[in-house]
């Protein structure tokens, strides 16, 4: 089974965080793990006769680097049974050095119940309009990982002030996308990079109609990953699709080192 490296390449880096930091935040590894982001829930693989369990595991045999589940809609018991059984999937060790990260989307009470239970969940991923981050680190904890959805230069600026609360941002959407009804216009390359720069230090991921074929093209504008739903869900081989992400990211990143 393929793991999380600690070695996979990115194409663009900055100083580690601040010594403190625990290690599972350390910003570095976590902008490793920003390679090959997969995020999914039972919309979007149960119309296509998957079930969650079965798209995890095979998700990671093909490498991915970063999980998040997005169960939407779903009640709070079982959300948190679905994040038992990926758990269960999960190879033990480290995040983003021994296996992917693995976050949930929204559930902030979820991940909460999660994490008292002893499961390995790294933390959660908030939109704009949910529970403000200081509320989420302050319920976490320091060792939690929170991701912030990203859209324009103005909430990444203000997410780059908030890195005492924040991990990484995800932008998007990069193209426009049939995985969220309510996502607005693609950002495109330029918009992109003004948003990637606006948010740094923290890492990085593109969203919204992402594919192996955009990976040149958002290494090159200061992405540091690819963060896929429909790519990987709707491919014949949940297994290959992630490998061919990740294969096109670090392939990507190679090029542009060589530039």
């Amino acid at each position: 089974m393929a793991q999380a490296s600690a070695t996979a390449p990115n194409a663009h880096t900055n100083p580690t965080a601040p010594a403190h930091r625990p290690a599972v935040r350390d910003r570095e590894r976590i902008r490793r793990a920003m390679t090959a982001y997969f995020v999914l829930g039972p919309q979007d693989v149960e119309p296509l006769g998957r079930t969650v369990t079965d798209a995890v595991r095979e998700a990671l045999d093909g490498g991915i680097t970063f999980l998040q589940l997005r169960a939407k809609p779903a009640d709070a018991g079982d959300v948190l049974q679905l994040a038992r059984e990926v758990c269960a999937l999960l190879p033990q060790g480290e995040p983003g050095v021994d296996r992917p990260y693995f976050v949930i989307d929204d559930r902030v009470d979820v991940a909460w119940a999660a994490r008292r239970e002893g499961l390995p969940v790294d933390g959660v991923h908030v939109g704009q309009t949910d529970l403000p981050v200081e509320h989420v680190r302050a319920l976490l904890g320091e060792d939690a990982i929170v991701g912030l959805s990203t859209g324009s230069v103005e909430e990444a600026t203000k997410a780059a002030q908030l890195t005492e609360y924040v991990d990484y941002v995800g932008i998007g959407p990069y193209h426009n996308t049939v995985s969220k009804a309510d996502a607005p216009d693609g950002l495109g390359t330029e918009r992109f990079e003004a948003v990637a720069d606006a948010a740094r230090p923290l890492p990085n991921c593109a969203i919204g109609g992402v594919t192996p074929a955009d990976a040149p093209e958002i290494a090159a504008h200061h992405g540091d990953g690819l963060c896929v739903i429909s790519y990987i869900c709707r491919s014949a081989s949940i297994r290959e699709g992630a490998r061919s992400l990740r294969e096109a990211w670090e392939a990507a990143v190679a090029e542009t080192g060589a530039r």
